[in-house]
């Protein structure tokens, strides 16, 4: 059956850690998919207004897509579903973050309905001096500092830790003891991605399914790491580049080239041009 949706990870899988945007080859291979009639979109654990720096600040390639970790769906420009976070348990896991050296709550700053809203990041769940030291090891910025309180209405955020510090499975086990409301999956060397418990990309699916009238086996998914298994092991026609995790190539239908290499591009190219055929 021919693919009518590509679904897409980001980090790790279409853009190289690091890098502050896609190749132009992918770029016009995303660009020849849509002109075959084939929606694309990313399936990225980032919101829409953060996206598109990474799409040549152009929105038309983001227009579709499961983003905030499957809590906001676009379908052609319009937000179609949109699921915050529990308020009350961010509150509790900033307060325990306090006590853990070398993590900090990392989280989008609500957003309306387009993706517009404050630039960067709030930081919540450290001191300003420890936030000053974690921003010159990781080379992150938190454009908007410390957020003394978590706001009503946050969709999507991530625990970052340095490595210098503390290890990510030491803050995580600390943060699983304590906040039974929410889950953290690794989403980059240096970040889990704070999830409402029970919750992953696989949830908003079926949102994305009924509006583009597609079945799973006209679907293909991209992604390379934890929070991309639950849908590598839903979707029949799954892609993980060589550099994935592990457990990510095991769960893929297919091991492509690499992140660095453009391995995805050369799928969509070939998905262009055989109408959504897979011919590897």
């Amino acid at each position: 059956m021919a693919i009518k949706l590509v679904l897409c990870d980001m980090d790790g899988t279409l853009v190289p850690f690091g890098r502050d945007g896609v190749s132009p080859r992918t770029l016009r291979a995303i660009r020849a998919l849509v002109d075959a009639g084939i929606y694309f979109g990313p399936s990225s654990g980032r919101e829409r207004g953060d996206l598109v720096r990474f799409f040549a600040n152009d929105e038309s390639y983001i227009g579709t897509g499961i983003m905030g970790g499957g809590k906001l769906v676009y379908v052609d420009g319009e937000l179609v579903y949109r699921r915050p976070l529990p308020h009350d348990a961010l509150v509790h896991m900033v307060d325990e973050l306090l006590g853990i050296p070398g993590a900090v709550f990392n989280f989008y700053l609500p957003t309306d309905e387009r993706g517009n809203g404050p630039a960067g990041f709030g930081a919540a769940g450290m001191r300003s001096d420890e936030l000053r030291v974690m921003s010159e090891h990781l080379g992150e910025a938190f454009p908007q500092g410390l957020i003394p309180e978590v706001p009503e209405g946050v969709t999507t955020g991530a625990i970052l830790f340095d490595e210098q510090q503390t290890t990510g499975p030491q803050v995580i086990e600390q943060l699983s003891a304590t906040c039974s409301e929410l889950d953290f999956l690794q989403s980059a060397p240096f970040a889990y991605d704070v999830m409402e418990k029970g919750w992953s990309k696989l949830k908003a699916l079926p949102v994305i399914m009924e509006h583009l009238d597609v079945t799973l086996d006209e679907i293909a998914y991209f992604g390379d790491s934890h929070n991309d298994l639950t849908m590598m092991e839903a979707i029949p026609n799954s892609f993980c580049p060589s550099g994935g995790l592990d457990v990510a190539k095991a769960a893929a239908r297919y091991v492509i080239g690499a992140c660095e290499d453009d391995g995805v591009a050369e799928v969509l190219e070939s998905l262009a041009a055989h109408h959504g055929e897979i011919l590897l």
